[in-house]
């Protein structure tokens, strides 16, 4: 096997602990709350967050099983690691990214925070592939880091009590869909051999969901984490573009 199938493998490696740990973190928690008389069907959050899961886990099962049998016929014959497409595991991931973007009863967050590693991991190890053939290299690994900041910035569901609630909590599931679908468009641009992720709608969009969340909920729970990695995110961007656009001005 070559270096770079010997890496494939560790990626694709990768890719199934992430299933499989964050699968196992979410169904202990629908467990904890099924045990604890936790009501899933009680108002229209819960609701929105145990059918989310449930939907996310059946969508994942069934994606993997239809577009992603070479990935895991490959964890176990090493040699078929060539037939896998790793843009159908970045789908796979993302469908599956929905169910621990939702705060449910009894929730481990550090469980969660070990399956996104691995994940990360992934990503990482397919920008040191294409670091090798890439035209502006400095511009991948700064695609990197504000690919895993994004991701940071996607801000996860909770049940909130402020007056303006009900406008929260829309904004708040908007935030999950959305941003977790731009998420994926630009991991599978990783994966596509993409080294330049600064897409301005892409961007436009986390900020014009984060922002509002963070100042609705000001009063009742400042959310360091995603102001932190939106705020990361803005930089990284505004760095990313100033040195492309100073790239196509020299070339011009």
């Amino acid at each position: 096997m070559s270096k770079d199938n010997k890496v494939k493998y560790v990626i694709n490696l990768m890719f199934f602990l992430y299933f499989i740990v964050l699968i196992v973190e979410r169904n202990i928690s629908i467990v904890l709350s099924l045990v604890n008389g936790v009501s899933i069907t009680k108002g229209a959050f819960n609701i929105f967050v145990y059918y989310t899961i449930f939907a996310s886990i059946i969508g994942f099962v069934v994606y993997l099983i239809m577009f992603c049998r070479d990935a895991i016929k490959a964890l176990f014959v090493p040699s078929h690691i060539d037939k896998v497409d790793f843009k159908s595991l970045v789908f796979a991931s993302c469908i599956l990214l929905l169910s621990g973007m939702v705060h449910s009863e009894y929730t481990i967050p550090v469980i969660q925070f070990i399956s996104y590693g691995f994940f990360i991991i992934a990503i990482v190890l397919q920008a040191i592939l294409n670091h090798k053939d890439a035209k502006d290299k400095t511009m991948l690994w700064l695609s990197i880091v504000y690919l895993i900041a994004y991701s940071m910035a996607i801000p996860v569901t909770y049940p909130s009590n402020i007056e303006l609630s009900l406008l929260f909590h829309i904004i708040e599931g908007l935030a999950s869909y959305l941003l977790v679908a731009s998420f994926t468009c630009l991991t599978h641009m990783v994966f596509n051999k993409k080294e330049n992720l600064f897409l301005v709608p892409n961007f436009v969009l986390v900020i014009a969901l984060d922002v509002p969340l963070i100042i609705l909920r000001w009063k009742e729970e400042i959310n360091y984490f995603v102001l932190i990695f939106a705020a990361l995110s803005t930089v990284l961007f505004i760095v990313g573009t100033f040195r492309k656009i100073s790239k196509d001005l020299k070339r011009s």
